[in-house]
């Protein structure tokens, strides 16, 4: 597509083309990695609703995980409040990133539009949203955004619902290995970003991350992803400082 056709299209149009790419691989990944978190939850002792909402309202792998291991060994809500919390910390970086690649400040929306929105943000479409970025124009962004996240978020609920019925079918212990589907598929797609700066992020990121491990814990992997990003960021700012003072 040129960049004329891009410029042209409506928010409606780049609605559907996001849940067009979303359906193509991510939504099947993320789908599945749902429904090996509900084989998880069964076993935990969740039923089917509570299964849903746990997927619908934590909407983080980590934080669910977390969740289903702390309420099957008998903790008390605010410990497992507060587990969940932590688990899905990482978030808090991606809706900042997300937000400012949508150019969130310039839509206006209510706020209570931006919780929602952002409620459905996960790694993936954060991930795709960058990979967009390269391609659309800015005040697109956000359609692309509703249109693909939407499309995963429905897509996540029913994984968890098949996922839940179907050890029935299939061993439990096959359906809990398809939860690394989705981390792998966000490996390949950042990995082979057009931004140098992403590739950069991840390289960074796997190398601190078990430098951090004991001296930080758990707590190396938001580090490292932290400290990863900021240096792949301000490599990509000095070699264009450094292109632009070539030219000069």
């Amino acid at each position: 597509m040129s960049i004329s056709e891009t410029v042209a299209l409506t928010a409606p149009q780049m609605r559907r083309i996001a849940a067009i790419d979303a359906l193509r691989a991510p939504a099947y990944a993320l789908g599945a990695t749902m429904a090996g978190f509900a084989t998880i939850a069964r076993e935990a002792g969740f039923d089917v609703w509570m299964a849903i909402s746990t997927s619908a309202l934590v909407w983080g792998m980590p934080g669910q995980v977390a969740f289903a291991s702390l309420y099957s060994a008998g903790a008390s809500l605010f410990i497992i409040f507060i587990a969940v919390t932590l688990a899905n910390m990482r978030m808090l970086l991606m809706v900042v990133s997300a937000a400012d690649m949508m150019h969130l400040h310039m839509h206006k929306l209510p706020l209570w539009r931006r919780i929602i929105l952002m409620q459905c943000l996960a790694i993936t479409s954060w991930a795709h949203l960058a990979v967009a970025e390269t391609t659309y124009p800015r005040h697109l962004l956000l359609p692309y955004f509703q249109g693909f996240s939407l499309t995963l978020y429905a897509c996540g609920m029913l994984g968890t619902v098949f996922g839940y019925f179907l050890p029935d079918l299939v061993p439990p212990d096959l359906l809990q290995i398809i939860i690394f589907i989705t981390p792998i598929y966000i490996f390949l797609l950042i990995a082979t970003a057009r931004q140098k700066a992403n590739r950069l992020a991840v390289a960074f990121g796997g190398i601190l991350c078990p430098v951090f491990y004991p001296m930080a814990g758990e707590w190396s992997i938001l580090l490292a992803g932290v400290i990863g990003g900021t240096l792949a960021i301000g490599y990509g700012r000095f070699i264009a400082k450094w292109h632009l003072s070539e030219r000069r």
